[in-house]
This record gives C-alpha cells, sequence and structure tokens, in this order.
C-alpha cells in the first residue's frame, strides 16, 4: 500500500491536470457540476496552502450523496453517455477532498486520463487535440512530480515534455500499424444530446430553424477535383410522401434498402456519373446524403427503391463513404406501383379547398405543362422568399398561396405537391441539402445546416420521377448564390448566431482565417478520424505491398523492435563506460584477477595490492616484484617518455594478469 505523502510541488500539477480533464466535456456538463469542481479543488488548495483542514468522514458522505443524488436528477434517473460522464467526472473531482497520500493521486490522475479519454466521445475537432496535448503533458508532469519527490516543479514538467517527446515514434507507429479496431469515439454510444439536423418529418418551421445553424452537417470531395454547377447540388436525404393536413413525412414504402452487391450501381462507364466522397457528421439516423441517380458503391450503404442512401445502422458517430450518381438517369419510367401511386396522390379528404379548386380547374392532362404552370404562377404573382412568414391558419396551404404569399422552401414545396396531387399527379416532397460552400484551395465542398433545402419530385409516363424547385421560382438566388445572400437585405441570416464567423464573409482576412481554420478541420477528419481498417489496408498496400493482416502484423513487429533497438543504443550511448586509457584499463584488469585470489583491498595504494598478492601467490612472486618495481618508476620518478614506459607497463601487467590465471587460486569465497 502506498501511504507516503504528496509531494508539496505535485499538488498544484494534480489540481492543474483534473480541471484540464474536463475542457472536453465543457459542451454537456451541467452548470452545478462546474460549481462542485471549483469548490473540492478550491477546498484542496486551501489544504495545500495550510489554511484548512480535511473535510471529515460524514462531510465526505454528505458530499457524496449530493452529487449521486444531483446526477440522478439531472439526467432523469436514465442511464445515458452524459449521466455516465457526469458520474465519472463528480467521482474524479470529489476524490481532491481526500487526496491525501501517493496512492491518493495516482487515482486523481489516473481517472483524470480517463476522463480526457472520454471527452473524445463528444468533441473529435482539431480544436479538441489541440486541448488534448497540453493536458495530458500536465497529467504527465503530475505524475512525474509525485513520484518523485526530488523533482522541483520545473524539473518535473521538463522531464514530462521529453518522456512525451520520446514517446511520440511508438504513438505513430501504433497510430498507423495497430490493427484498427475502431476508435473509442466510433463505439456505438448513444447520446441524450439532441442532434441538429434534418427530421424525419417536415413541418413549415423545421427547416426555418435549421437554417439559423452553421453546424456542419457534411462535406464532399469530387473525384474530378471540381464541384457541380450550384443548381445540381440537391443533395437527398428523405422523400416525404405522407401529408396529414399540417406536416409531411415519409410514408415506410421505401423503409426497405438493398445492399451491395445485389444494390444497383452505376455502370462504370456511365455517361455523367459523377463519383464523389463524403463525410458525414452524426445524425441519429440511418440515411445518408447523395445526389439524384445514387448508386450504392459502398458495403456499408444499401439503396432504397426512392432514390437514397441508407446506413446499416443509425449514424451515431461521423462516417465516411464513397458515391457515384447519375443525376440524369430516369427514376421509374417504367411505371409506379399501386401501393406507390396510391401513396404518392393521397390527401386529405378535406381543408385547402382553394387550392384544390385551382389545381382542378387548371389541369389540362399534361403533368409537366402543370408543373410548369405551377412554377409560372410564382415566378409571376407576388410572392416573397423570407425565413420569418406570418402564422397560418388551419388551411395553411390556402393561406399561404392566396392571403400571406411569404415563405421559404417548405411553403413552395408543400404547396406544389399539394397542388400536383390534387390534380391526380404522383408527387412527393424531397428534404435535404442544397448547394454549400466550395473551399478552392483545398478542393471540397461543405455543407452546413443553413443549406437546408426541400423541393419537389413528380412522375410523368415514360420520363419517371422528375425534379422541380419552386423556390427557384420565387427566389433564384437561393439557388445560384447561397441562403445568406438570398437573406442579404433582410438581416435574417444566422439571426440566432450573431457571433458567427458566417456572417461576417464580408470582412476579408477574417473570411480567409474561418476557411483555413475549416481547411484544416477537414484534414483531420479525413486523415486522421476517418483512419479506418480499410483506409490502413490501402495505405500499407500502396507504400510497401502488404496483402494481409499478418504482414501487418510482423511489421507492427518489427517495428517496434526497431524503435526499442535504437532506444536501447541510445541508452547505452547516453551511459556508455568513459574512455579509459590504456594503463588504467590493464591495472583494472589485473586487480579483476587479483580478486580471484582474495586480493580486495578498496583504498589502497597499488603498491599495497600487490604486496598482497605475493603473499597469497608465491609462485608468481619474481614477477610481482618486477611490477612493483616498474610501477614504482613508471608512476613516481619516470624519466623515459610516456609513450615507452607506459607500454612496458602495460605489457609486464598483462603478464601478471596471464600468470595468475594459470595459477589455481588458493582463495574461497566465504560460504553465504
Amino acid at each position: 500500500m502506498i501511504t507516503h505523502s504528496i509531494p508539496r510541488a505535485a499538488t498544484p500539477w494534480l489540481l492543474a491536470a483534473t480541471a484540464a480533464s474536463l475542457v472536453l466535456h465543457a459542451s454537456h456538463l451541467p452548470i452545478w457540476m462546474w460549481g462542485l469542481a471549483a469548490l473540492t479543488a478550491g477546498w484542496r488548495w486551501m489544504v495545500h496552502l495550510g489554511r484548512w483542514s480535511y473535510p471529515g468522514k460524514v462531510l465526505k458522505m454528505i458530499a457524496v450523496a449530493l452529487a449521486v443524488a444531483a446526477v440522478g436528477s439531472t439526467f432523469g434517473g436514465r442511464f445515458s453517455l452524459e449521466a455516465a460522464s457526469a458520474f465519472l467526472i463528480a467521482a474524479c473531482v470529489l476524490k481532491l477532498l481526500e487526496m491525501r497520500t501517493l496512492r491518493d493521486a495516482y487515482v486523481v490522475i489516473f481517472m483524470a486520463f480517463y476522463t480526457l479519454a472520454a471527452g473524445f466521445l463528444y468533441e473529435q475537432e482539431l480544436t479538441a487535440g489541440l486541448v488534448a496535448l497540453p493536458t495530458v503533458w500536465l497529467m504527465t508532469t503530475a505524475l512525474i512530480a509525485a513520484h518523485h519527490t526530488g523533482h522541483g516543479s520545473q524539473r518535473a514538467s521538463g522531464v514530462a515534455l521529453r518522456l512525451l517527446a520520446v514517446s511520440l515514434p511508438v504513438m505513430l507507429v501504433l497510430y498507423f500499424l495497430f490493427p484498427r479496431i475502431g476508435p473509442l469515439w466510433n463505439v456505438g454510444l448513444q447520446s441524450n444530446q439532441a442532434r441538429t439536423g434534418l427530421s424525419a418529418s417536415m413541418a413549415p418551421g423545421d427547416i426555418a430553424n435549421l437554417s439559423q445553424s452553421d453546424e456542419l452537417a457534411f462535406r464532399v470531395t469530387f473525384e474530378s477535383g471540381e464541384p457541380l454547377p450550384r443548381q445540381q447540388l440537391y443533395w437527398r436525404a428523405l422523400t416525404l410522401d405522407a401529408y396529414d393536413g399540417r406536416s409531411w413525412q415519409p410514408s415506410g414504402l421505401f423503409d426497405a434498402a438493398v445492399y451491395p452487391p445485389q444494390a444497383w450501381r452505376p455502370p462504370a462507364q456511365a455517361s455523367g456519373a459523377v463519383r464523389y466522397e463524403i463525410i458525414q457528421e452524426p445524425t441519429d439516423q440511418k440515411w445518408l446524403f447523395a445526389l439524384r441517380g445514387v448508386g450504392a458503391v459502398d458495403p456499408r450503404t444499401g439503396l432504397t427503391a426512392d432514390d437514397r442512401l441508407l446506413h446499416r445502422t443509425p449514424v451515431h458517430q461521423r462516417i465516411r463513404y464513397q458515391v457515384e450518381s447519375l443525376p440524369d438517369v430516369s427514376i421509374a419510367e417504367q411505371g409506379l406501383s399501386r401501393a406507390v401511386w396510391r401513396q404518392s396522390t393521397r390527401l386529405p379528404a378535406r381543408g385547402n379547398d382553394r387550392a384544390r379548386q385551382w389545381a382542378e380547374q387548371r389541369f389540362t392532362g399534361d403533368a409537366s405543362a402543370f408543373a410548369n404552370l405551377i412554377m409560372q404562377h410564382f415566378r409571376q404573382q407576388p410572392y416573397y422568399y423570407t425565413l420569418q412568414p406570418p402564422a397560418l391558419g388551419a388551411d395553411d396551404i390556402d393561406a399561404f398561396l392566396f392571403e400571406t404569399r411569404q415563405g421559404f422552401c417548405a411553403h413552395y414545396a408543400g404547396a406544389t405537391v399539394f397542388m400536383l396531387r390534387a390534380a391526380g399527379i404522383p408527387a412527393r416532397v424531397v428534404a435535404g441539402y442544397q448547394g454549400g460552400e466550395w473551399n478552392a484551395e483545398a478542393g471540397y465542398l461543405t455543407v452546413r445546416q443553413f443549406d437546408a433545402h426541400a423541393w419537389v419530385e413528380y412522375w410523368q409516363p415514360e420520363k419517371g420521377w422528375l425534379s422541380i424547385d419552386p423556390t427557384a421560382a420565387v427566389a433564384p438566388e437561393r439557388i445560384e448564390l447561397g441562403l445568406r445572400d438570398a437573406l442579404s437585405t433582410e438581416e435574417e441570416f444566422l439571426a440566432d448566431s450573431p457571433l458567427s464567423p458566417h456572417r461576417f464573409t464580408g470582412v476579408s482576412w477574417l473570411n480567409q482565417m474561418r476557411m483555413q481554420f475549416d481547411q484544416l478541420n477537414y484534414y483531420w477528419h479525413r486523415f486522421v478520424l476517418s483512419y479506418d481498417k480499410g483506409r490502413q489496408q490501402q495505405l500499407m498496400q500502396y507504400w510497401i505491398g502488404m496483402q494481409s493482416y499478418k504482414d501487418l502484423l510482423y511489421l507492427l513487429a518489427g517495428s517496434i523492435a526497431a524503435l526499442f533497438l535504437v532506444g536501447a543504443v541510445w541508452l547505452w550511448w547516453q551511459n556508455r563506460p568513459r574512455y579509459r586509457n590504456r594503463f588504467v584499463r590493464s591495472w583494472t584488469q589485473l586487480q579483476q584477477a587479483m580478486k580471484r585470489h582474495g586480493i580486495e583491498s578498496p583504498g589502497q595504494t597499488p603498491d599495497e595490492q600487490l604486496q598482497q598478492l605475493a603473499e597469497a601467490v608465491p609462485g608468481c612472486a619474481n614477477e610481482i616484484g618486477a611490477v612493483r618495481q616498474l610501477l614504482q618508476h613508471y608512476l613516481y620518478v619516470a624519466d623515459a617518455p610516456e609513450g615507452q614506459a607506459q607500454q612496458q607497463v602495460i605489457t609486464r601487467l598483462n603478464r601478471l594478469r596471464r600468470q595468475l590465471a594459470r595459477h589455481k587460486s588458493n582463495h574461497h569465497p566465504p560460504r553465504s
């Protein structure tokens, strides 16, 4: 049991390391937890200064009970990721109150390491990595300061820094070569945190709320290195084919997906194929984002009958997948099943009578002509695009079309599908994202939540499902330039986020900094967080021709052995025997030979040792006498050149050593 007290120099490092380990939990920790951490750290600091004493057992028990009750109350008694983290952190900070011995210090440090690792379940951005580096340094310094009582604060921090620097090659080898079993943050843990993004249903206000968020939705890298024209960047996620009079949602007809190799994929030589890679943020849903005419080319992604990609499991963590699309391909041109037709033309029995009448009066039997008529109506009549439309009554579509005439994409898409269905044309709302911000320097497209969009697909015989965007008829700048430019005169863009850097794109230096930081994050996601089993195999095969995991394990073992060999050589070099001249080396070797005859007298002069040797080994007395004379002459009265005199002494010392080796020792070491 380790009962030594904690060195005074270690306590500040322990408190700093514990505090730093909490930083990555800032987004989900309840406020009272920060108060608890400040109280316990402050109490322990006062104990360190000698002004307060340690709390008693009763007080500590009360603190533990209150903390457990607070965790249970805050998270409603549910076992979730946030509740487990809060419980761990409460235990870590409360441990500070009884941190007396080295054992307690070790417990605090290891809990701080675990707390830091748990923080990566929530934050994996580049900034999280930058926070973790000094935190690990603080923890290592605390560990060294606690373990070595002779180390001052400055020396402990320096040792920790060198230790981390030396461990860097081992870390890199393990990162690149250790078989990928998925990082900790890829474990499918369910969080209580609400995700910002599309939901499975669309009411008029949903997308307007998304438009107030600049959170990242996904990034796209095109194989060609160039993006498609902005007007073609419609990222499909959901088809909403059921309408209950207020909101649109999926009917469930297209929930099933077919996965490769059975799933359809675009032909390799098909014209107009667009190949790209998406790094998608977590949505807690199965749907993935892709352009129209998509094929399932990734084993983890499946294809639905309504031209969408699904993941096998809900996307709780960031994923990276390959996609191939044919935007001009015809979809279901051969016809619709009875169930799909019935669902795609279904409307509530009552409500919005004016819109029904408008459609019935103007439909002439041609679906495309009627769709164009609707687009022309929006284009010619005084309709306005705004994120703050007036409230609508019970017949919301009638009120929007014929009274308020103000709305955003959800209003226009919903009203268009309603009128198409009222005319008997199969139609559905498509929800996803439109556009994105192209980073020309790094060659990728960033799509954020404010790019959320809704548009329309209707079906026509022999042409299949066709896309139209009624928002483009009202506010073409929304499609051509993006939401920010469409709302530039109304100051509605990110009105709830006044400090968002996306609101200051007109400030060139600030916008440039934002783009560069986003670029760093992109590389972090692409090359660090997305380094999975597949990428590891590709990298190893490309660089060293590795064909199997067996080769990888051999390479890993060889690399670690090489690192240890280099380390051993380096340590030997640091601690290698210092240079000794030939005389000292010969005399030392003779002393080793003398030990076998029982002559071991530290503190005696060489002459005294040789005299004892002559008594112990009489057969060598003559040679020993000659050596004594020569040695006396060499050490005290030598007048010959240094090199010649030294060589004579060395020769006689070596000769004596060989003679001693031929004489059997009469010395017997004492029995133990």
